[in-house]
Parts: C-alpha cells; sequence; structure tokens
C-alpha cells in the first residue's frame, strides 16, 4: 500500500479523495486539525510551525512516506516551498512530487522573480530594489507614484503596500521588512491563469479575469469570470513565458500566474504562485476539471488532464457573510464553496464567493437576475459583475462557439460544474442543483 503524506491543509478535502480511492494510506499535516472533516481513514496530525530540512526528514521518515505532496496556501505555509524543495534533492528516490528550488524561490521571494525577469527579459512592471528605508523616496521618484511596496518574502495578502504619496511612504518604510521591491503601480485589468506542469508537459486552465487594478489590492473582493479573452499581443507574451518558466525553473506540480494587461494592451507579470488557490473554484465550474483533483491524478498516475477547456461562464460573486442569493435563473448553477477549517478566509475576511455558472443561451436571464440584487447583496457593484460576465461570455463564444447551444442540462456529469452541497468535500465533479443560500 502506498503512504503519502500531504504537507498542508489548504484544500485537502479535493486534494485526499482521489488519493484514497487508489488505495493509498493518507497522512495530512496541518497548522489546523482536520478530523472530522476529512475521510475518517485519513490520518491528522500537526505540521509544525518552525521547520528544518533535517526536522522535515525526520517526519517524512516517521511516517514511512512513499510519496510526499505539498498542498500549501493556508496562512504561514506558502514560504515553506523553498524548504520542500530542497528537502526534496535530499530525500531522494522521487518520493517528494515538488517544483525545483529555482522555481520554489521565485514563487516565494519577490525580489528574486523582480531580478530574474530582468535576466530573462520576462514583461514586469518597472521596479526598484530597496534594502533600507532611505532608499525608498528616491525610488519612488524615480519610478513616480503612485507605487506598490512589496516585502521581499510573505504570506498570501500580506506585505504588500499601494502608496500615492510621500508622507504615506516615508511612514511606511519603517515597518517594512527589508529588502522591498517598490513597483510602478499599473493602470489596467488584472489576470490570472492556473497551470499544472510535469516532466512531460503542461497544462492551463482558462485565462481568468480579475477585474481592472485598483489601490485595494483585493481582487477576491471584485467579481471575477472565467475565462477571459486576452489581447494578441498580450496572449502571444503569456504563452512565450510560460515556455521560458517551464524551460528554465523547471516546476513541477500546481502554479499559478497573476498578470496584468496595460491600457496599451501590454502584459506584465505580477507574482509566479507555486501552488493553486481561490482560482481553481471558477477553473472547476467553468471547465468541469478540478484542480486539485488533477493534482492528485498526476501525483498518483503521473498524467495532465485531457479536458481544460471552458464549457461555460463562471462568473464569481464576493458576498458579505450572511447574506442570502436567490435561487439562480433556470439553466444556470450557484455553487457555494464551503470554507476549509484550515483556510479562514471566510470567517476573518467578513465575505465569501459564490460562483455562478452558465452559457450563453441564458445570458439575458442571468443580467437580469443580477439586476434584481437588492443593493448591498454584493460587495463589488452589480455593475461591475454584469460587465465580468459580458467578458466572460464573449470568450466563451470565442473560445468554443458550440457552447451556446449545450445548456448545463446536457453537460454531462463528468463535464458539469461541482455540486454546491458538497463543494468542501467532493473530489469528482457531478451534476449540480440550484441552491437558495450561499452562507452555508
Amino acid at each position: 500500500m502506498r503512504r503519502v503524506l500531504v504537507l498542508g491543509e489548504f484544500r485537502a478535502d479535493r486534494l485526499v479523495p482521489p488519493l484514497l480511492r487508489s488505495g493509498a494510506q493518507v497522512t495530512v499535516l496541518g497548522f489546523t486539525d482536520l478530523t472530522g472533516f476529512l475521510d475518517p481513514r485519513v490520518t491528522c496530525a500537526p505540521l509544525p510551525k518552525e521547520l528544518t530540512e533535517e526536522a522535515l526528514r525526520v517526519l517524512i521518515d516517521a511516517h514511512r512516506a512513499d510519496t510526499v505532496v505539498a498542498g500549501m496556501s493556508s496562512p504561514g505555509q506558502e514560504q515553506m516551498l523553498t524548504l520542500y524543495a530542497r528537502t526534496g534533492r535530499s530525500v531522494g528516490g522521487g518520493r517528494m512530487s515538488l517544483h525545483s528550488e529555482a522555481f520554489a524561490t521565485l514563487a516565494c521571494d519577490k525580489v528574486a522573480l523582480h531580478r530574474e525577469a530582468a535576466r530573462r527579459g520576462w514583461p514586469v512592471p518597472a521596479g526598484v530594489v530597496c534594502e533600507q528605508p532611505a532608499q525608498l523616496i528616491g525610488a519612488a521618484r524615480q519610478l513616480g507614484f503612485p507605487v506598490l511596496a512589496k516585502e521581499a518574502r510573505s504570506e498570501s495578502f500580506a506585505g504588500r503596500h499601494f502608496v500615492r504619496e510621500p508622507a504615506r511612504l516615508t511612514a511606511l518604510g519603517t515597518s517594512l521588512t527589508y529588502p522591498v521591491l517598490l513597483q510602478q503601480a499599473l493602470q489596467g485589468e488584472e489576470f490570472a491563469v492556473e497551470l499544472l506542469t510535469l516532466p512531460t508537459g503542461t497544462v492551463r486552465w482558462p485565462v481568468t479575469a480579475l477585474g481592472t487594478l485598483d489601490g485595494d489590492c483585493a481582487p477576491g473582493r471584485r467579481a471575477r469570470v472565467q475565462p477571459a479573452l486576452l489581447p494578441g499581443p498580450a496572449r502571444l507574451a503569456l504563452d512565450a513565458l510560460v515556455r521560458d518558466i517551464v524551460e528554465t525553473s523547471r516546476p513541477v506540480g500546481p502554479w499559478q500566474l497573476d498578470f496584468a494587461v496595460t491600457r496599451a494592451g501590454r502584459l506584465q507579470l505580477i507574482e509566479i504562485n507555486g501552488r493553486f488557490g481561490g482560482v481553481s473554484n471558477m477553473s472547476w465550474t467553468s471547465t468541469g476539471t478540478d484542480p486539485h483533483r488533477a493534482h492528485a491524478e498526476a501525483v498518483l498516475h503521473g498524467r495532465l488532464p485531457e479536458h481544460t477547456r471552458a464549457v461555460r461562464a463562471a462568473l464569481e460573486l464576493p458576498v458579505p457573510n450572511g447574506t442570502t442569493l436567490p435561487p439562480p435563473p433556470a439553466g444556470t448553477t450557484l455553487s457555494a464553496f464551503t470554507a476549509n477549517p484550515g483556510y479562514p478566509g471566510p470567517r476573518t475576511s467578513g465575505f465569501h464567493r459564490a460562483v455562478l455558472a452558465t452559457t450563453p443561451a441564458r445570458a439575458a436571464d442571468v443580467r437580469e437576475w443580477l439586476d434584481r440584487l437588492p443593493a448591498g447583496t454584493l460587495l463589488p457593484p452589480v455593475e461591475s459583475a454584469i460587465a465580468r460576465l459580458e467578458q466572460g461570455l464573449a470568450a466563451l463564444s470565442a473560445l468554443s462557439p458550440l457552447s451556446a447551444l449545450s445548456p448545463l442540462s446536457a453537460l454531462s456529469a463528468e463535464e458539469s460544474a461541482p455540486d454546491p452541497s458538497a463543494a468542501a468535500t467532493a473530489a469528482v465533479p457531478r451534476p449540480t442543483r440550484p441552491t437558495r443560500r450561499t452562507d452555508r
């Protein structure tokens, strides 16, 4: 029996079931005990917050793990990626299915990414690396306000500050951890794309539109949609960027690119993540292929998913906790992705994100449904949600012309969006049913 050790509890509810079905004995190490949340056959144990290579090797040996999988994104765990990569070399025998150390460094260190981008000619916003507070003002004047100040190594949603004027930058300077990347604040649209790489190749899920760049630096509070079309030059630039990252940095497993397209239509790389994150809910809904399940299948069988093409538009709607959404229009589905206990997002942010799945045939009904939502139901303005809907439907029609002729009810069980009542625990996508609530 294969023994699989999962490092990190984020989306273990979607990563673990395929491992169990294969007959593996699975242990999940995390900061949160998921006993009672996961299948009772899964062993849950603590992941030390302070780890060294030696301590990690001891853990792997203690659990007699044949295969080690990094399932990260929970707060406090993303920076462990470089440690995992270094340990993977010493463990040997192909036991750790992990990114290379070179790739892990790019995903964990914003300064390292900026410097590598300069060497490789990757398109990134103009920036200056500052080693101490005294350098900030001069660098900002060189770039021009507003700027983004990014600590080199920080967790998601932390260590990043939008600064409009010198006084604010001076006040901020002493509280930052150096080195700091000071970067030009872009104007344009923000996008993301999820990828899965093995030695045999790379697959991509459709590009996701995250909305207009703003000073809040919080795309999760905006209405978002998948798929999305990119201007021709930006699409070519993305293809070239992905090829070069794969060839030179050797990712192995899940990753994500966050990037912008400026008003001039130029692609600008914002950051690289060495894992799947919040966008994966839309990727699953849009394509019918759950990225986390695909990751598990890649670990087990060394194969990539065959179907990552969008067959419906997935519109993500941020909703304040406790808010009830009305039933969605007939022929569409509304999924509430219950929070994993190991990731406190909805509990600490005050909102969660529901995903509406539709096809162009139901566009008019969805527009009317959105337009009738009472004020305050959504975090962003309803107008922005409708704009994202139009963006996704246009992309769906352009990328898959036949999708407009395929109502959701006609899709196969394998291709259907996740069941909202089981989104927290199901690993295999299956036919959905409408739900009245998204605050479960």
